[in-house]
């Protein structure tokens, strides 16, 4: 069972094709990251780890971001934006749940935080935000909902990744229709992003903001290695140390 968001993912906005360092910078991270979650899935206590990862995401998603940058946004922002929000909340108990059935309670009802990586990420995203609002007639919406755009694009392709690989297990896994069902709304913030960067973007400010998109998607890659490798080990610790699980 998986969910079909390439046309929401092929729009005006869609990444681009990319060539040379970068083609095979995503290729080994698609590798090492299948690899890490073929480790995971292996213990209980990696599966864990991949829904707090989920989790996380969810608490800290980029609508955090919207908030913090956006300051009088118009009616018909606000509206998407609490639907947006709704969403998260609810995939955020959906991952909670998932996390108490097996037996990290804690963690399920917790606040918990991004790992260093990714408040590095988020940083790094604020200041690209902060050094091209004046660029915009509408300001900080428009790095925010770039910003925004780029990271449901990115979840896309994570659950993406996840989904193909535990279509592949001989008997499926109970965390598919949790991850499809999550897929199917990370589809649709991607499109409500593009949307709202449509509205929000005069015709003269396009190449400002592709020149924004590409910042914001080379701080993204700039982590994806490390990142990766850090999963993998993680997942070949515990398969080794099932004592953890």
């Amino acid at each position: 069972m998986s969910i079909d968001t390439s046309p929401l993912l092929h729009t005006s906005f869609a990444p681009p094709v990319l060539s040379g360092w970068p083609r095979l910078q995503a290729q080994w991270v698609n590798y090492i990251k299948r690899a890490a979650l073929r480790q995971l899935h292996a213990s209980n206590a990696g599966e864990r780890l991949l829904l707090c990862i989920y989790l996380i995401g969810e608490q800290a998603t980029e609508i955090a971001l919207q908030r913090e940058l956006v300051t009088e946004p118009p009616d018909w922002l606000v509206r998407q934006m609490d639907q947006h929000l709704a969403e998260e909340q609810e995939h955020v108990r959906a991952f909670g749940a998932a996390l108490a059935q097996r037996g990290d309670v804690n963690v399920a009802h917790s606040q918990a935080q991004p790992d260093w990586l990714s408040r590095r990420k988020i940083a790094q995203w604020h200041s690209v935000a902060h050094r091209y609002e004046t660029l915009f007639a509408n300001g900080l919406l428009v790095p925010a909902f770039a910003i925004g755009l780029c990271a449901e694009q990115m979840a896309t392709r994570v659950l993406e990744r996840h989904i193909r690989l535990l279509n592949q297990m001989p008997h499926g896994h109970a965390l598919q229709p949790l991850l499809v069902r999550v897929l199917a709304d990370e589809g649709r913030h991607v499109r409500l992003c593009g949307e709202a960067l449509t509205r929000l973007v005069e015709p003269h400010e396009q190449s400002v903001l592709q020149k924004m998109l590409a910042e914001i998607r080379a701080i993204d890659r700039s982590w994806s290695v490390t990142g990766a490798l850090g999963l993998l080990l993680t997942g070949l610790i515990f398969r080794l140390l099932p004592d953890r699980s």
